[in-house]
């Protein structure tokens, strides 16, 4: 499922708040261009994400993806389809 989510995540890559996105195995970073004080708009996402169903790690203006190893396509397409939602009302 690795290359599949990494292809996902990447996808995100267009979307103009995105600096950055990293990846490795089952696991990715999506650095956001940093607004007001430090680590604000990773927290205010992270907020909003848990608020759509989604609980994901924000580090600084970095949102940590790092799904379960038992993950599908279905969930993998939720999460980043649910992340793509949020990050594009921002």
């Amino acid at each position: 499922m690795s290359p599949y989510f990494a292809d996902a995540v990447h996808s995100l890559s267009d979307l103009p708040c995105v600096v950055d996105i990293r990846s490795f195995g089952m696991l990715a970073a999506v650095e956001l261009h940093p607004q007001g004080a430090p680590g604000s708009r990773g927290h205010e996402i992270q907020k909003r994400l848990y608020d759509s169903g989604v609980h994901m790690k924000s580090t600084g203006e970095s949102l940590i993806l790092a799904p379960p190893l038992v993950a599908e396509r279905k969930h993998i397409d939720e999460i980043v389809g649910r992340l793509r939602t949020v990050l594009s009302e921002i």
